[in-house]
């Protein structure tokens, strides 16, 4: 396997044979086929039989997909191309991608896209934390220009992959990528919406929940401070953006799910006495629990608003070392909880870190009396803030 990328740092470390994937199981398997030799990295791609596509598919400024990177990576691969080769899109990516765009780009040096290559979509479906297992493990959608392209990637995914490869065309292979994520976010979008009309009544909505999943064909999602990742923020855009007249509910579920963390703010402004000007402590910068992944993370949403209302803030994460936040702010990220706390008039809890779900009021005895604590993920233990004012996703104050 040739490794081909344009960050040239990457292609430093992994010529030294490290992985800067903190993931366990990722580490150890980049790790050790580099240092067997059956992987090796370069710059640019190189004559092969099968080429495969997975850049990040990201959206713009103004919520439109922003398919460069996917362009780029395929007018720097489509000289290298041959007939009989096999061309794979991983990326997640609007409908015709596959058609367009790579099909595009072969047929501007003299390809056919179905009949002189083999081409498909075939996106992957991981859970990060448990990357390596679900590659092998989970079903694979095959999505092929044509039926012979299809056969063909799925022998190839069958040689690795132990979950069914199962057989569609492209425009079906983007569209359910699509759907998959686009389904997660509604649904939580929903479980988010269930959260506000809990705190203005006297129910705490995670018991409504446990009450209203044991009927037999129900099951509500968990509520929180927002939707991050690379996937589900970003991929309902897609079709938000393709087909206007029927996405108004997707749209919805991508204001409630992008509102939630200023709700927080609001919450914290009404029921903790939090006054513009003060500085706030932010515990966890990965969109997600046990990860140190902080792509498209609801504290960064946090963040653009804390900064529109004039705070000041300092973002503490046990896990997180490098985060980069698209809207011109400083995360003020620190290793040290103690320094993020020093001051604060208010502590933001957005990441159901392991580190943070045994926190208790002493964790915060440096800090005023009158400090409040907005537990974004509802992970802390409320008897344990006995004499601290708590502040819960889906819970009236």
């Amino acid at each position: 396997v040739l490794g081909v990328d344009v960050d040239a740092g990457l292609l430093d470390e992994l010529g030294r044979g490290e992985c800067r994937l903190q993931e366990p199981d990722v580490k150890e398997l980049v790790e050790g086929v580099l240092a067997e030799g059956s992987l090796t990295v370069a710059d640019t791609a190189s004559p092969a039989d099968i080429f495969v596509v997975c850049v990040p598919t990201p959206i713009s400024a103004d919520k439109t997909a922003n398919l460069k990177m996917v362009k780029a990576a395929m007018a720097a691969t489509a000289p290298s191309v041959k007939a009989g080769n096999l061309v794979i899109l991983e990326s997640t990516s609007p409908i015709g991608t596959t058609k367009n765009v790579i099909g595009g780009a072969l047929e501007a040096v003299g390809l056919d896209p179905e009949k002189d290559v083999d081409v498909c979509y075939c996106p992957e479906r991981v859970f990060p934390g448990d990357t390596i297992r679900e590659i092998l493990e989970n079903d694979r959608i095959i999505g092929g220009l044509t039926s012979k392209a299809a056969v063909r990637a799925q022998k190839f995914y069958s040689s690795f992959c132990r979950g069914e490869a199962v057989l569609t065309h492209a425009t079906a292979g983007e569209f359910s990528k699509l759907m998959e994520n686009t389904y997660r976010d509604v649904n939580i979008a929903l479980a988010n919406a269930f959260a506000r009309i809990a705190e203005n009544t006297d129910a705490d909505v995670r018991e409504v929940i446990k009450l209203a999943n044991m009927h037999p064909r129900v099951n509500v999602h968990t509520p929180g401070p927002g939707v991050g990742g690379h996937c589900i923020p970003v991929d309902p855009w897609f079709l938000i953006e393709a087909f206007p007249e029927d996405t108004a509910l997707l749209h919805q579920s991508r204001t409630i799910n992008d509102t939630q963390a200023a709700r927080l703010i609001d919450r914290a402004e009404a029921d903790g006495g939090l006054d513009k000007g003060d500085t706030v402590a932010i515990l966890g910068a990965a969109y997600r629990g046990d990860i140190d992944d902080a792509r498209d993370t609801p504290t960064e949403l946090l963040i653009g608003e804390l900064s529109k209302r004039g705070y000041k803030w300092r973002t503490h994460d046990p896990l997180v070392q490098h985060f980069h936040l698209h809207n011109g702010c400083e995360p003020h990220l620190t290793s040290s909880m103690d320094a993020a706390l020093e001051g604060a008039k208010a502590v933001f809890i957005m990441t159901a870190h392991t580190d943070y779900k045994s926190l208790t009021q002493d964790d915060f005895s440096s800090l005023a009396q009158g400090v409040c604590v907005i537990d974004g993920p509802a992970i802390l233990n409320e008897a344990e803030f006995t004499d601290r004012q708590l502040i819960i996703t889906g819970k009236r104050t």
